[in-house]
Formats: C-alpha cells, structure tokens, sequence
C-alpha cells in the first residue's frame, strides 16, 4: 500500500537508511529535499539516464538538480510507503511560455515497485493538478529519450501526442481548468 503525497506540509521528521520503519509524516516540500536526493542517487546508470533523458547523470548532477527544484512553485509528488520511505517521485516544473503556463513532468519509481501502474498513478496526479492550476488551459509536456517505452506508455495512457525527434520523444496535451470544460466534455484533449 502506497500514498501520493502532493503539496507543502509540515515535515516532522526525515527518514535515514537505518530507521525505515518508524512513524513518519511524510512531505513533499523543501523540509523533503533529504529523501528525494536519496531516492534519485539510489537510481542505477540506465534509470538515471532514462529520467533526465541524457547520457551519464552523475551524483553532483542530481544534488544541482535536487537543489533547483522549487518547491511551492513546481509540482512535488511523492509515491510514500506506509513506512514512510519515498520510493516515487513525480516533478511537474511549472514555467510560462509566450504567456501560456505549462508543465513539464517527469518520473522516477524505484525499481522494486515497477510494474503496478506507480508511474501512471504519479502522471494522473501531475494531470489533475495541472488542471486545478489552469486558468483556461495548460500545456502538459513530457520528453523522454526514444527508449524509455515505460515513459512513452505512460505518456499515450495519460493521452498525450507523441512526436519523435531523433532519439527523443516530445509528449503534449492541452489541460483544460475545470470551469473552461464544456459540459459533457473531458477535461483534457
């Protein structure tokens, strides 16, 4: 059993490798930037090149990129064992582009629980809050490298287009906000 936790919370303790099983209260704020470091280092070579979509990403590549994130503007989403030990993580940056908002999402999930539908879980998360967000609609991107068929499902079941671009893969789709939705259409297109 898993949860989804989203948004800033108050964060009353951190998890360390040795005490997994006592009660946390888990986030996905800045008080959480400890666990996400962990879990993107744990990633094999392959997983980390997969889910920043380049070549070699090194352990100071992903402390720079932990250290970017920002949290009370970007979408957080963290997948939470009932032990509290963070084992998914989605990042929706949010950015404004020719004065229409989008947001980029991208995934990891550790390779113990693949397979039970936790990235397509984390990208229905991504997706809702893209919509909460949107004042009339918002560009959900995604980019993965060609390979990455996890990533290029998770893409097409979440209703994306997809356009290959030499090795990459460009995903999109409009989110429209709850309110611009016509009656008796989906929120999304």
């Amino acid at each position: 059993m898993y949860r989804i936790i989203t948004g800033l919370q108050a964060c009353t303790a951190t998890e360390t490798a040795s005490d997994r099983t006592a009660a946390r209260t888990p986030c996905c704020g800045s008080c959480d930037r400890v666990r996400i470091e962990a879990h993107l280092l744990s990633l094999n070579a392959d997983d980390r090149s997969l889910r920043f979509s380049a070549g070699v990403v090194t352990d100071d590549s992903i402390r720079a990129y932990v250290a970017r994130i920002r949290f009370g503007h970007d979408m957080v989403l963290g997948l939470v064992s009932q032990r509290g030990l963070l084992f998914g993580l989605a990042h929706g940056c949010v950015y404004d582009s020719r004065g229409q908002l989008h947001v980029e999402a991208a995934f990891s999930v550790d390779a113990a629980w693949r397979g039970f539908g936790l990235g397509t879980a984390l990208m229905d998360a991504v997706k809702q809050q893209a919509q909460n967000i949107a004042t009339d609609r918002t560009a959900l991107v995604g980019l993965c490298s060609a390979r990455n068929r996890p990533m290029r499902r998770i893409f097409e079941s979440a209703g994306l287009a997809m356009q290959r671009e030499g090795d990459e893969v460009h995903a999109h789709a409009w989110v429209n906000a709850p309110s611009s939705a016509e009656p008796g259409q989906r929120a999304t297109h």
